[in-house]
C-alpha cells in the first residue's frame, strides 16, 4: 500500500482511534501485531454488542449487526468474538425470520433506528445480518433463506422497502452472493439513485458511502460495478484537504476515515 497517498489519515488514526481502529491502521502499514486487550469490551457474555449510542447494557441487535460487518470487513472471521455474535444471532433470530430490538431497551429511550418493535428497524437489521451470515458462508441455510423470505414479503414496491436505504444495499449483498444477479441488480439500482438524489443534501453523511460499499466488498461485488465505482467516487471526493473523511456524528471520523482508506485499498489497489 502507498503510505503517502493515504499518511495524514493513517496517522489521525494511529493518534486518535480506537485500539481496533489503531490495529487495522498498522495492519494496512504491513505493520504485524496482536491484537489489543479489552478490544473487544463492548461485547456481551452473550455473544451481541453494546450500543454506543445510548447507555444500556443489553445486547443492541442494532450495533451487533455493524460490528459483525465490520469485523467481516477487517478479515477477522477467524476469531472466538466473530463465532460468539454469529452464535447470538442464531439464538436471536425469530420464528419467522427476522431480527429486532430487545423490548427491555425502552426504558433508555434508544435512537430511532434502534427503537424495538420497530419494522423499520426490523427490516434493515434483518437484512443487515442476512448480508453478513452470507458473506461468512451461510448462503443456502435454511435459517438465512428464511430471513431473505421475511425481508422480502416486507418489500413495498420494486427494490423499496420501508425505512433506511441500508435494507436495499444489504440486499444487494445478499442476492449477489445468492448469485441471484438480476435481484442484485434490482437493488444496486436503487441504491444508486439514492446516491444521486441526495448526495448534496446536507444530511447525506460518508457512512452513506462507506456502509454501502463495506456490505457489496463483503460480498466480492466487483470494483468495475458501475453502482461501486459511483460509490468510489463519491468516497474519493469526500476525503478532506488533511487526509481526513469527516463525519457529521459525533467521535466518527476516525472510523470512517480508517474505512475509507481500507476500503480504497481493497478496490482501487
Amino acid at each position: 500500500m502507498n503510505k503517502t497517498s493515504f499518511s495524514k489519515g493513517l496517522d489521525y488514526v494511529l493518534e486518535k482511534g480506537t485500539n481496533l481502529e489503531k490495529w487495522h491502521a498498522k495492519q494496512l502499514l504491513n505493520i504485524k501485531e496482536e491484537l489489543p486487550p479489552h478490544w473487544a469490551s463492548k461485547q456481551n457474555p452473550d455473544g451481541g454488542w453494546n450500543s454506543k449510542e445510548f447507555n444500556n447494557t443489553v445486547s443492541n441487535m442494532g450495533s451487533t449487526s455493524v460490528t459483525l460487518m465490520r469485523l467481516i470487513f477487517f478479515k477477522l472471521q477467524h476469531l472466538d468474538e466473530m463465532n460468539m455474535t454469529v452464535d447470538f444471532l442464531w439464538n436471536t433470530q425469530q420464528n419467522d425470520g427476522r431480527w429486532g430490538e430487545n423490548p427491555k431497551q425502552y426504558k433508555d429511550n434508544p435512537p430511532e433506528w434502534n427503537k424495538p418493535g420497530d419494522l423499520k428497524v426490523e427490516v434493515w437489521e434483518t437484512a443487515n445480518n442476512l448480508a453478513s451470515l452470507s458473506a461468512l458462508g451461510y448462503t443456502n441455510d435454511r435459517r438465512v433463506i428464511k430471513g431473505i423470505e421475511w425481508v422480502e414479503s416486507k418489500e413495498i414496491e420494486s427494490g423499496r422497502f420501508p425505512g433506511y436505504i441500508h435494507t436495499t444495499h444489504a440486499m444487494a449483498a445478499v442476492k449477489f452472493l445468492q448469485e441471484e444477479y438480476e435481484a442484485s441488480e434490482k437493488y444496486i439500482e436503487q441504491s444508486h439513485q439514492f446516491l444521486e438524489q441526495n448526495k448534496y443534501k446536507d444530511w447525506f453523511d460518508i457512512m452513506d458511502v462507506t456502509w454501502p460499499l463495506m456490505l457489496w466488498s463483503n460480498a466480492r461485488m466487483s470494483p468495475k460495478h458501475p453502482t461501486v465505482e459511483t460509490y468510489l467516487s463519491e468516497l474519493i471526493s469526500r476525503k478532506n484537504e488533511d487526509g481526513i473523511w469527516r463525519s457529521i456524528y459525533p467521535n466518527c471520523d476516525t472510523q470512517y476515515t480508517i474505512e475509507a482508506i481500507s476500503l480504497l485499498r481493497n478496490y482501487r489497489e
